[in-house]
């Protein structure tokens, strides 16, 4: 074989492994395909995860403030029961009036406790104890008894503060979610952006370097192309 054959086929094996090596990492189609392809799934579950969670607090804050709802019109018949109990203190009244009286604060009652039994949220009784995600919200209240309402009046307080902190709670974490998605739907376009980048970084390489190859290959044929003339005595 002779010497400037030699190099061509040199130079053409090892351009052609270099080309394929570059086509490996370079090849747009499968930088997407797997690169961009698996990081583009990570942010995307990461994104609809967190818009679960959102959707999830949202539906827990309907749920405390049906509750919440239901507790203020309970106030406001305990409210009134406890002002026709002082009316029905006054000597004044006669039997007839008392009675009236009497009959509005059964018909309150009545009215708490149908409220109590009868809110729902997704068909779901409002009032009990229940686990969101590792947080209790305890809206548990009893039935009511006009015999004892001090007591149903703290199980009320009680149940109001449990739903208004958790209600700041979720609010809360709804924000840094919501952030969160913001900042990772950016990072997700960026990515895209920058594996864009990367590819045409690598390509324009690429053309630099059989550039380079070929410029080689024709200097090194030309001198051995010289150095045969010279041998041959030409």
């Amino acid at each position: 074989m002779k010497i400037n054959e030699f190099n061509t086929a040199y130079l053409n094996n090892n351009t052609s492994k270099i080309d394929s090596d570059i086509q490996k990492i370079a090849d747009p189609s499968k930088v997407m395909k797997n690169v961009n392809a698996f990081i583009q799934d990570v942010y995307e579950n990461d994104i609809n995860t967190s818009l679960q969670e959102i959707n999830n607090f949202n539906n827990a804050i309907g749920f405390v403030q049906t509750a919440d709802g239901a507790l203020n019109s309970i106030s406001d018949d305990l409210n009134q029961i406890k002002t026709l109990q002082v009316q029905a203190n006054n000597a004044t009244l006669n039997s007839d009036n008392l009675s009236a009286v009497n009959s509005q604060i059964n018909k309150l009652s009545e009215n708490i406790n149908n409220t109590l039994t009868q809110t729902v949220y997704n068909d779901k009784n409002v009032f009990g104890k229940f686990d969101f995600n590792g947080t209790i919200i305890d809206t548990s209240m009893p039935e009511f008894d006009i015999n004892n309402i001090n007591d149903f009046e703290d199980s009320l307080n009680n149940a109001r503060n449990f739903i208004g902190a958790f209600t700041n709670e979720a609010q809360s974490k709804i924000n840094n979610l919501s952030e969160y998605v913001l900042n990772t739907s950016k990072a997700k376009s960026q990515n895209e952006t920058d594996l864009s980048k990367t590819v045409t970084d690598l390509k324009n390489n690429e053309l630099k370097l059989n550039a380079q190859l070929l410029a080689q290959a024709h200097s090194i044929n030309a001198n051995t192309q010289s150095l045969m003339n010279l041998l041959n005595g030409g």
